[in-house]
């Protein structure tokens, strides 16, 4: 009997230590599956992240590449606009060159009015003066006396290409200008005194030492370049002629003659 009960208590012992282990192989397994649950979404998780940050270098690598292109793009630019803005300059320049005007002649009115034996003639005495390229008189002046109020200053010009002019050419840099002689209204110009003599070199150039065979070509043979307009060409020469600018003046007055460097005469009083 005794035998018998430590069986059965050996046999319930048994049972129930079967039973805790298989409760506890259940409760691994369960455990075992929640955790490969969690790996498997872990897993998904690190396989998704991975995925946004190959997308992201994608993303990063494009953006650099973009950006290199915009640099590029940039300095191409910046490249553009320096070279345009050193175009802008040089035409700046070149339009300063042919606007410039430049201070030739100086007419200085002494006197005006009528003489006694001849009440109903005005007569103008004024002073005639050369400048140089400095501005400076290139010497005392002349007197001269005219007929009339109104003054003619007779020249001849040379005006040359203006691609020479923007270009500030050292012979054919500005128009160039012979004073012929001056005359009143109530008089023939042939009349007129004369003030350069043509064909000669013109007082504003005689002093200057530098070799300038164009120059004396053209004094020299004036108005064969006038009319020879293939011969005037080969020079440079965009218009060759005459000019008389005139101007009413007034006692006590002082009137500016000036030269632009891309055109011609012009008379402006003080």
């Amino acid at each position: 009997m005794f035998k018998n009960v430590n069986v059965l208590l050996r046999t319930v012992v048994l049972a129930g230590l079967v039973g805790i282990a298989g409760w506890w192989t259940l409760f691994l397994k369960e455990k075992l599956a929640d955790r490969d649950e969690e790996l498997n979404q872990s897993r998904q998780e690190v396989t998704a992240l991975s995925m946004r940050v190959e997308d992201r270098d994608r993303e990063i690598t494009q953006l650099g590449v973009e950006v290199t292109r915009r640099d590029e793009t940039i300095g191409a630019l910046e490249t553009d606009v320096a070279q345009k803005q050193v175009q802008i300059d040089a035409l700046d320049v070149a339009v300063q060159l042919l606007k410039t005007d430049t201070r030739i002649a100086k007419i200085e009115v002494l006197s005006q009015g009528a003489t006694g034996e001849e009440p109903e003639r005005v007569r103008t005495l004024l002073r005639f003066t050369e400048l140089g390229p400095d501005g400076k008189p290139l010497g005392e002046g002349r007197e001269i006396t005219v007929e009339g109020k109104t003054v003619y200053v007779e020249t001849l010009v040379v005006k040359f290409q203006d691609s020479f002019v923007e270009q500030g050419d050292a012979l054919r840099g500005t128009s160039l200008c012979l004073f012929k002689r001056l005359f009143g209204e109530n008089q023939k110009p042939i009349d007129g005194p004369e003030l350069d003599p043509v064909g000669q070199q013109p007082l504003v150039y005689a002093g200057d030492d530098t070799p300038n065979p164009v120059h004396r070509e053209l004094w020299k043979r004036f108005w064969d370049y006038a009319n020879d307009p293939e011969l005037a060409k080969q020079l440079g020469v965009r218009a060759i002629h005459g000019e008389a600018p005139f101007i009413e003046t007034r006692p006590g007055k002082t009137y500016w003659v000036e030269l632009r460097a891309s055109d011609g005469m012009s008379i402006r009083s003080e």
